[in-house]
């Protein structure tokens, strides 16, 4: 009893962690979306001069997803955790909420060795602190999982050799693009980036690794310890932390940026000043519909979704990634497209670049759906498998294709005059929900008609 008086369920610290990295993620976009309403030219050349911090953000949104995926295999391996665990996952949550300020400085100073080497530093040390964690929960071993205690001592010793074997690559990567910081950023970024896709070199390295030591294994256990699938409901976790935070990061234009001014109030009146700032509410209106919805999309397909595999992840990363950048179009289309009156070609290239980061994340989403398709029923629901449900699978299908149909047809618009691009995009923002709520009139009956034969043949 007294050995297990700091023994916790894990429940409480994955969504404590899950939430961590969701905001580290996503408070990335903040630095450039502050630059941006700050700045006094206009809108192409801001972009000329900051679309390096724009791809930074990018690149490190991905590599928080890789390092975040790397927390959620770790706990796969345990039934409970002890006050040490906590304390060396609380030291790997420091390091990991510090990376928001090395990558702001890294898209301030882009030619600079300095803060690549900061970041491949952190980096490095959450790799360590992963190592210690692995080599800690397997030397206390009641803290596996019931199917790893009950392996003999060689086969536990396997699986952890298996585990640490993945990290050899990512502190390979930021070791090496520590070094090349200083004679290539651009060459360092590359190695950098290769951790993203990590979740499907892993799988590589697994089969060569047991092969070499020719060591038998279930394939349960080589997916477990491999990584070549993820708990849905843990990314869900996480893409509901990322959507709720970018959701209420949009409300700071009105709160700070076009809060009225006290020179306004005293001249025309507290009512009067407030109305004038109807344009950025619409902007703000428009944009939480469509991330509303983008949400609802997400939350729909992943009812359908079984299992995931390391595509699915890295395309649902990207589709985060896209979403990531909402506070900052909107931050953008305050400032130059403040009023209907005062459009200009600034206005055009505004609602391009809200276009294509909408577009983008939709059509990533949609990724996951056909992988999730070509896969089958392993990774797909039978109320989503067309040879099932017919009607279901129709209506999620529409479903994934409203926003990214939406989107292209505002970028299209955008090659007309400027009030008709202006009243496209807020029309078709606001049409979306009735949008939607079509496809539920004309499908919903159908799809619970189809179900309900479906579970009567099984009976």
């Amino acid at each position: 009893m007294v050995g297990e008086r700091d023994l916790v369920h894990l429940n409480r610290l994955k969504c404590f962690n899950d939430a961590v990295f969701a905001i580290v993620a996503t408070i990335l976009i903040l630095p450039i979306r502050r630059l941006l309403v700050t700045a006094n030219t206009d809108l192409k050349a801001e972009l000329e001069d900051g679309w390096i911090r724009l791809v930074v953000y990018f690149f490190a949104f991905l590599v928080i997803c890789a390092v975040w995926e790397s927390h959620v295999h770790r706990f796969m391996i345990l039934s409970r955790i002890d006050d040490i665990l906590i304390w060396l996952n609380l030291a790997s949550l420091l390091f990991t909420s510090f990376l928001p300020f090395a990558c702001a400085l890294e898209g301030k100073y882009p030619n600079r060795f300095f803060p690549i080497l900061m970041i491949c530093t952190n980096m490095a040390t959450l790799e360590v602190l992963e190592v210690i964690m692995i080599l800690y929960s397997f030397r206390q071993v009641h803290l596996l999982t019931e199917d790893l205690q009950e392996l003999t001592e060689g086969q536990i010793k396997e699986r952890r050799d298996y585990m640490l074997a993945k990290k050899i690559l990512n502190s390979l990567l930021y070791v090496l693009a520590a070094f090349m910081s200083n004679v290539n950023a651009t060459s360092a970024w590359v190695l950098i980036s290769i951790v993203i896709v990590t979740p499907c070199i892993h799988r590589f390295i697994g089969h060569i690794f047991r092969k070499c030591k020719a060591i038998r294994m279930p394939g349960a256990d080589f997916d477990l310890l491999f990584g070549n699938y993820i708990d849905t409901e843990r990314v869900e976790c996480f893409s509901d932390g990322v959507f709720s935070i970018v959701a209420t990061l949009l409300v700071l234009d009105i709160t700070t940026e076009s809060f009225p001014r006290e020179a306004d109030v005293e001249k025309d009146g507290l009512g009067a000043t407030v109305r004038d700032l109807w344009p950025s509410f619409l902007a703000y209106m428009a944009t939480f519909i469509e991330i509303a919805f983008l949400w609802f999309v997400h939350h729909s397909l992943f009812h359908c979704i079984r299992r995931m595999n390391q595509i699915m992840l890295v395309a649902n990363n990207i589709s985060l990634a896209f979403v990531g950048y909402f506070p900052f179009s909107v931050a953008v289309f305050n400032k130059y497209v403040d009023h209907h009156k005062n459009l200009t070609s600034d206005t055009r290239l505004a609602v391009q670049f809200a276009s294509v980061a909408i577009f983008s994340a939709s059509l990533a989403q949609a990724v996951v759906f056909i992988v999730a398709l070509w896969k089958g029923s392993s990774h797909l629901e039978p109320r989503a498998n067309p040879s099932i449900s017919r009607s279901s699978h129709r209506y999620l299908a529409l479903k994934l294709t409203i926003i990214p149909l939406t989107s292209l047809f505002i970028y299209f618009t955008t090659f007309a005059r400027f009030l008709t691009i202006y009243i496209s995009f807020l029309t078709a923002a606001f049409i979306t929900p009735f949008l939607f709520l079509v496809l539920k009139i004309v499908f919903g009956r159908r799809e619970v008609g189809e179900l309900m034969r479906h579970d009567l043949e099984i009976l």
